[in-house]
């Protein structure tokens, strides 16, 4: 028997990494002689990059497509410096950049204001990214404390935003609506040729009601006049665009992921915006190792119609072909689908207090069980 372990993380209880130790060793306690891959998954917020390192450099079998990290000095958020990692997968010039290891909100947690935050350290790492070589960059956009429209990455890549006076300063939130001329020539040569994309799974644009400031501004330490704020300096920042560029980008589907990251990506990048569970799975090359596989296991803390029909699970469930796939959920709504085989709700009678405490321990119950009863 050959098994793929491919789930998301439980969230708060259980990383995606711990869910395919923990399942993997259960199904070795029943079947000894059973081979098994292992595949932790994201869809581009935090996490991401370490799951696509798991999932390369432990697969089954020997592969040349491995990560390998490389280090780089950059700014936070509110520009104090920090080392972060890059990852490079050398057989493809391949650097995939996770955005949350500079401008995450957890770095900022109790000084939370995305007036002053900023995206240069993201920049700093694209910059890191093409200076190892890289030809193709992916950026995880997930889980930002910023609302700059991404001006602060491209700063850090030479970019030159002048205020009314001339002079050159490095945009934040809270002051977009101060740049009034733009000037790129500096940043194109820099980054040598390379070709972006951006993981993304939000369809807001910009600005405007469903725009970042609006939507996700408050996770992020926003009060209402701060949002109005916010969301002034992205639409000054889009009319600025409209003028040197043919699209509007501000009104693209995820311009406005990751407090505008995104619009950045697609208006000063000419990058793409990509779903994130289908770039991991690419990146991971699913389809060639579940092509062979018996059964996939996945799993998430709550399993429901949504999950079937978005991100991860549905992701799997797109390309998992003919192979039979299982889930392992903390709860679930009764939900199934085409290609899931079973879904073992683990924590079934459990409070939510009880079932998180003793997550690791109720999946390895629950793979076991359920092996054993496949004999």
């Amino acid at each position: 028997m050959k098994v793929l372990i491919a789930p998301d993380s439980f969230k708060g209880s259980l990383s995606a990494i711990d869910f395919c130790k923990i399942a993997a060793e259960a199904v070795k306690k029943i079947v000894p002689d059973a081979e098994i891959d292992v595949m932790p998954l994201a869809d581009g917020g935090e996490g991401t990059l370490e799951c696509i390192e798991y999932a390369l450099n432990h697969r089954e079998g020997d592969s040349d497509k491995k990560i390998t990290y490389k280090k780089a000095y950059v700014q936070d958020a509110l520009f104090d410096e920090l080392e972060v990692s890059i990852g490079f997968i050398e057989k493809e010039k391949t650097a995939i950049v996770e955005a949350a290891y500079s401008n995450g909100l957890p770095l900022v947690k109790g000084r939370e204001n995305p007036e002053e935050t900023s995206t240069y350290g993201v920049g700093q790492m694209l910059g890191a990214a093409a200076d190892f070589g890289a030809k193709k960059i992916i950026l995880a956009l997930g889980g930002s404390c910023t609302n700059d429209c991404g001006l602060g990455m491209m700063a850090a890549l030479g970019g030159c935003f002048y205020n009314k006076d001339g002079v050159s300063f490095v945009p934040t939130g809270g002051t977009l609506k101060d740049v009034q001329e733009i000037d790129f020539s500096m940043v194109y040569p820099r980054l040598q040729g390379a070709r972006f994309e951006a993981m993304c799974d939000v369809d807001n644009p910009l600005y405007g009601e469903n725009g970042c400031s609006a939507v996700f501004g408050p996770q992020k330490g926003a009060d209402p006049e701060m949002v109005k704020r916010l969301d002034e300096g992205c639409r000054h920042i889009a009319t600025l665009f409209n003028k040197m560029r043919t699209t509007d980008f501000a009104l693209e589907k995820g311009s406005g992921a990751a407090g505008g990251l995104g619009f950045a990506v697609l208006a000063a990048l000419y990058g793409k915006l990509k779903s994130g569970i289908d770039t991991v799975l690419s990146l991971c090359d699913f389809e060639k190792r579940a092509s062979d596989c018996d059964l996939i296991i996945t799993g998430e803390g709550s399993f429901d119609r949504q999950s079937a029909m978005g991100k991860t699970i549905g992701g799997i469930l797109k390309r998992c072909g003919n192979v039979p796939v299982v889930v392992f959920c903390g709860k679930s709504d009764g939900t199934t689908a085409d290609g899931i085989k079973d879904v073992i709700e683990i924590s079934k009678g459990l409070s939510l207090d009880e079932a998180i405490k003793n997550t690791k321990q109720n999946l390895e119950k629950a793979v076991a069980e359920y092996f054993k009863n496949m004999n």
